[in-house]
This record gives C-alpha cells, sequence and structure tokens, in this order.
C-alpha cells in the first residue's frame, strides 16, 4: 500500500564519493565492497546534525531534513567532519590497498521543496529540488573535494545571520534550467596532509 507525505520546504545534502568509478574497475570486488561499506558508514555516523538517511546509491549518500536550513558555516563544518572521518578511514585502508588513495568526497547542498511517498517498506523522496540535486553532481568544477552550496539555500537563510566566508560562485545551465551556487574548494595538498 502506497502512502504520502506532506510536502514541505527542506534541506538536500547529498555526499558523493569522488574516484568511485576508478577504484571499483580497478579494486577486487570483495575488498571493494568491504571498504566502500566502511566509507559510507563512516560518513554516516558523522552526521552530526542528524540529517535523515533517504538512500544510499552506489557511492552517494542523500541526506535530507525538513525545515530552516542550517548555517552556511555549519554546513561547511558538517562536511569537514565527514571529510576528516573519510580521510582517517582511507588511510586505515591505504596500508593495504593502494586504490584508496586517490578516493575523497564531495557534497551537494540544496533547498526546497521536498515530498516524500512510501511504497510498502520502501520510502522514496520527490520533487523538482531532489532533480535539480542530482544534476549538480555532474558539475564543471576541477577537483574532487569541495562543498556546493545552491544560491537556493543560501537565499533560505537570512543574509544578516551569514557568517563571513569565501567560496567561488558560478552558475551551469542543465536540462531543469540554470543553477548557481557557490562552492567551497579543499586543496588536495590539505587531503594529503589529512592521510599522512
Amino acid at each position: 500500500m502506497s502512502e504520502i507525505s506532506i510536502s514541505q520546504n527542506g534541506t538536500i545534502f547529498i555526499v558523493d564519493i569522488s574516484g568511485y568509478t576508478r577504484f571499483v574497475k580497478e579494486t577486487e570486488h570483495t575488498i571493494g565492497l568491504l571498504i566502500v561499506a566502511q566509507l559510507l558508514d563512516e560518513i554516516i555516523a558523522a552526521n552530526k546534525l542528524s540529517f535523515n538517511v533517504s538512500e544510499i546509491e552506489g557511492d552517494a549518500i542523500l541526506f535530507y531534513r525538513y525545515g530552516k536550513p542550517y548555517a552556511v558555516d555549519t554546513i561547511l563544518e558538517q562536511f569537514d567532519t565527514m571529510l576528516t572521518a573519510f580521510n582517517n578511514k582511507v588511510a586505515e585502508f591505504k596500508l593495504c590497498v593502494s586504490g584508496v588513495n586517490y578516493l575523497s568526497i564531495k557534497a551537494v547542498v540544496h533547498y526546497g521543496e521536498i515530498g516524500r511517498f512510501s511504497i510498502g517498506e520502501f520510502k522514496k523522496l520527490y520533487g523538482q529540488s531532489l532533480i535539480e540535486a542530482h544534476r549538480l553532481l555532474k558539475n564543471t568544477i576541477h577537483g574532487d573535494t569541495y562543498s556546493l552550496i545552491t544560491e537556493q539555500y543560501m537565499d533560505a537563510y537570512p543574509e544578516d545571520e551569514i557568517t563571513a566566508i569565501s567560496g567561488i560562485h558560478q552558475c551551469e545551465k542543465y536540462d531543469v534550467g540554470e543553477i548557481c551556487y557557490t562552492y567551497f574548494p579543499i586543496p588536495l595538498l590539505a587531503n594529503a596532509a589529512a592521510l599522512m
């Protein structure tokens, strides 16, 4: 039996593993499966803002939360916590599996109307905001480690409460229209230092 929840505004927070396709191709199946499962588990365990997990699909976790968005610096801190946990686990694995060296994570943070429906045991999110967030995973950003926060998210948070943080602003055209965002790259050198 299906069930539909009332749509509400909320945050979509997707954390995606960079380098996943190459890792799967170059790593023995059973070892790769074990490593990816543990890396995803580390990301979920580092979810200090109590986002709900909608789904895990391959190399990405779709988190969401209804209600007012968090401050941008709070979101960036959350990503940093997840990145640190992820890098610590990668550092453990790199002693025996060299293919983990190029794995990292990136995040897409969006805000908008989120619907939800259930069919049996399965719960799925629905809406234009979800489509837009997924499109943003395919962007022109050069780099594997960053937080991307959309203009819609920034606009939903009162400007006078946003702390002074700097990122790179750009817009891209997708089949769903133009989406503008600010991204906060994390230099590869910082990641390399974290893995030492």
